[in-house]
């Protein structure tokens, strides 16, 4: 359904004040995101959601057209303007002049020649519903923003728009006719939370290394209230390396109890006396053969009380 095939809809449902559009025959915008911070939580975690449709702009979508000048008027100084107009990015601008600060922001091109984002009403949807419920969740015109909620359970998150520019005014436009479909998830940790850091071997450039990982990589977008509680070495030798820059030495299947960020590197590899008993492998920068055991280690989180 083309945005000239729009019009005449919508301004007959507007003269039978009755009929409403069926949003699943529009398709969805491409674009946009929508996260929830931290995505890996604890109960009670206060969960920032953020999103920016990243709609294009265009001067077609500016109800007050031009900057609020009569005509689009290129400048150097604002001496230039009329109408107490000043010059804004070589173009003339008075919206200034406009008292109310949402149509002053959403309805007039600030500067002229960038052009404005089409109309906008949005909801964000929380399931299952938080107590208390969040604010300020529906008639949403922003197309970029922030809102908060406090989080008990794993929650999934929606924003959904209703069809951009409901008038029908931008025909003709790309992009302006269609609904804006965002999700994501915010996951609350019950018990704890366990990740792997490979510390895979590989033999690069002639050079035998382990490669690390950082915390905040493995745990991404984690809780400030999670910790690091303890490390594993589930394999049959010792492995050494380091934490956060500090030595780290594991007997084999040995487990050692932390209470640490979620920030920084990890790094281990096989002791060498484990590796001298292993039949000889050659790394050089012309020539590999052979190879040697990773050193795995499992890592386990959990909330700690703030």
């Amino acid at each position: 359904m083309t945005a000239r095939l729009l019009v005449p809809l919508f301004l007959l449902c507007s003269a039978l004040g009755g009929c409403t559009l069926d949003r699943s025959v529009i398709a969805a915008m491409p674009g946009g995101s929508l996260t929830a911070t931290p995505a890996l939580a604890c109960a009670g975690d206060t969960v920032t959601i953020a999103w920016d449709t990243q709609r294009p702009r265009n001067p077609s979508f500016c109800a007050i057209a031009n900057g609020n000048t009569p005509a689009l008027q290129s400048c150097r100084i604002s001496a230039d303007c009329t109408a107490g107009a000043i010059c804004l990015d070589g173009f003339c601008n008075g919206c200034a002049a406009i008292s109310d600060p949402v149509r002053r922001m959403s309805e007039c091109a600030a500067p002229s020649n960038l052009g404005c984002e089409p109309n906008l009403n949005a909801r964000i949807q929380i399931t299952p519903e938080p107590d208390p419920p969040l604010a300020d969740a529906s008639d949403i015109v922003q197309h970029r923003g922030e809102r908060t909620f406090v989080i008990r359970e794993t929650s999934n998150i929606a924003l959904r728009s209703e069809v951009i520019d409901v008038e029908g005014q931008r025909a003709g436009v790309a992009s302006a006719i269609g609904r804006i479909d965002l999700d994501t998830r915010a996951e609350v940790i019950p018990i704890d939370l366990r990740r792997i850091a490979a510390n895979a071997y590989e033999c690069l450039g002639g050079t035998r290394t382990w490669g690390g990982t950082r915390l905040e990589e493995l745990f991404t977008r984690a809780s400030p209230n999670m910790h690091l509680l303890s490390i594993h070495n589930p394999n049959g030798f010792a492995v050494v390396g380091n934490l956060n820059g500090n030595p780290l030495r594991l007997a084999a299947r040995e487990t050692v109890s932390l209470n640490l960020p979620l920030v920084g590197p990890i790094q281990a590899q096989p002791d060498p006396d484990f590796l001298r008993t292993l039949p000889p492998v050659q790394c050089t920068a012309s020539h590999v053969s052979g190879s040697l055991p990773s050193a795995p280690l499992r890592l386990t989180a959990g909330c700690v009380l703030p």
